[in-house]
């Protein structure tokens, strides 16, 4: 017959010319690159969260030591509130 000369019943279409398995291959390629990428992203986030902490901590930490006193506690963590 004429259609079989084109891969099979129906004569296109991936299945027929990779097979079934190269289909589920591809997919599960697609589907870890799109789980690495929301690793990345929740990686990326938390990273960025820690930082956005940090200078308050060190702030808590000097005024924990005695370092600094209340009232430039005070007026540092209000230029960090508003930097957030």
């Amino acid at each position: 017959m004429f259609c079989s000369g084109f891969g099979g019943y129906g004569g296109f279409g991936a299945a027929s010319s990779i097979g079934y398995g190269g289909m589920f291959l591809a997919m599960g390629v697609r589907m870890l690159i799109f789980i690495a990428l929301i690793v990345l992203a929740f990686k990326l986030f938390k990273n960025y969260t820690n930082k956005s902490n940090d200078a308050m901590k060190i702030l808590n930490e000097k005024f924990a030591g005695g370092e600094i006193t209340q009232e430039e506690y005070l007026k540092r963590k209000s230029v960090l509130s508003q930097k957030n």
